[in-house]
């Protein structure tokens, strides 16, 4: 029994790795919107079996990261300007569950040591700093109390991380600073004690980025940059 109790942890913990590593290949560009996975060859990639990788496929669908097609197989989720701007309205609703949480349940010390936080972000290059920011924002939700709502945020930033990557804008270095300014200002609120002005920050931002990116989608895609 025990055995088999560690056969099933180590299949988990094989497909989130998978799973990670194809977020990864998303990012890169190597598997592009649209494109159905080749489950054999990324099995033969990998050196393992299909089964992890279409167990890693069904949670990054459940994530909204993929999906799948009867009969076809699993897809990369190819974004519409409205399913963008959906996502930086569910954001807006879930910044507020998240201010309120930490009000309710945490202190000025974490805040200030969720904003010193912000300097381990990389700014050298774009999936670096893709990468960076998700790790960042991944730490943060691990301190929220709700572990449901830190569930919520964590799928939501994972679709951010992906939709960052397959656009190409110009100023990359000025939208990776106005991201970590914006992050300065929201946790230095939150320091202060000023909710109004944290919940301010975070819902223009949300705005500012929402009529940015959506038109983005627009075809053909903006490659400039």
């Amino acid at each position: 029994m025990t055995l088999i109790k560690n056969i099933q942890i180590s299949s988990v913990r094989l497909s989130e790795r998978i799973g990670e590593e194809l977020m990864q290949l998303i990012a890169a560009g190597i598997l592009k919107p649209g494109q159905r996975l080749n489950e054999v060859h990324l099995a033969e990639s990998f050196g393992v079996s299909r089964g992890p990788v279409r167990e890693a496929a069904r949670e990054l669908e459940g994530l909204g990261v993929l999906i799948s097609r009867p009969r076809q197989g699993f897809y990369v989720t190819d974004y519409t300007p409205k399913e963008i701007s959906d996502l930086y309205e569910a954001k807006q609703w879930l910044d507020q569950a998240m201010i309120e949480d930490f009000r309710t349940h945490s202190d000025t010390a974490l805040y200030a040591e969720i904003l010193a936080d912000i300097d381990t972000i990389d700014t050298s290059g774009k999936l670096e700093f893709a990468n960076s920011l998700l790790a960042f924002r991944t730490r943060m939700s691990a301190h929220l109390n709700n572990r449901f709502l830190a569930g919520q945020i964590q799928s939501l930033h994972r679709h951010f991380f992906i939709v960052s990557a397959l656009l190409h804008p110009e100023h990359t270095v000025e939208r990776m600073h106005r991201i970590i300014d914006t992050q300065r200002k929201f946790w230095s609120a939150m320091v202060a004690g000023d909710y109004e002005k944290a919940r301010t920050v975070l819902h223009d931002d949300a705005a500012y980025w929402s009529r940015d990116v959506a038109p983005r989608f627009e075809e053909p895609r903006q490659t400039t940059g």
